[in-house]
């Protein structure tokens, strides 16, 4: 099984920070109500062939909060693509405490180490989950990147759809995380595998659709 790997250091504070931030996400993940659709079989014990994960931007803490709280562990590794910034590395801090790799990069910072690093973590059998509206945005338009990875790598896409009934919306800018508050309805679905075999604009299109409803 792969290694997870940070590409970017990831400071000390960010370390402290996240160590406990990561004991607060924990107890509210507890609190969650959270129901499951695993038409992907993600965590099922079949699946041998890695695939990339797809979730909105603002969803992604929701996503690895659920994660957390999965019945049935997960049989295949898992990393995070965040950004090569500041913000990214405390994201990846927070990945790591739930049991999850991280590698670093975007289209404008560490492009080509980050497609290199994907490319090795799929192909030793991982998992790599991506944000495809990331990292510039706008919210909810699809980054032909992605495309991009999943037809070099010659993976599937996973379209994972994150719903929460309550949550805190932390900052103004578009990329403002989502924070589930405690106590709220998460639903999960991740749905089956686009598989990709027609051009950037159609499979871009296909999987803003397969992501469900904003």
């Amino acid at each position: 099984m792969p290694k997870s790997t940070t590409a970017a250091k990831i400071t000390l504070l960010q370390s402290l920070a996240a160590f406990l931030g990561g004991l607060l996400l924990k107890v509210l993940a507890r609190t969650l109500r959270v129901e499951w659709k695993d038409d992907a079989g993600c965590y099922s014990g079949a699946r041998t062939r890695p695939v990339i994960i797809c979730i909105w931007h603002n969803r992604i803490l929701g996503a690895i909060l659920c994660d957390y709280r999965a019945a049935v562990a997960r049989r295949i590794p898992l990393s995070v693509l965040t950004s090569a910034s500041k913000d990214g590395g405390w994201l990846a801090a927070i990945a790591r405490k739930f049991r999850m790799g991280a590698v670093r990069g975007s289209s404008s910072r560490r492009g080509a180490a980050a497609v290199l690093e994907i490319s090795r973590h799929l192909g030793g059998g991982g998992d790599i989950a991506i944000t495809p509206d990331g990292p510039r945005g706008p919210n909810y338009s699809i980054a032909a990147g992605v495309i991009y990875l999943a037809q070099h790598a010659g993976v599937g896409i996973v379209p994972m759809e994150v719903q929460i009934s309550r949550y805190w919306r932390i900052g103004k800018r578009w990329d403002a995380l989502w924070i589930p508050k405690p106590f709220s309805r998460v639903s999960v679905v991740f749905h089956p595998a686009l598989e990709i075999v027609g051009t950037m604009e159609e499979e871009s299109a296909r999987l803003d659709v397969a992501m469900g409803p904003k």
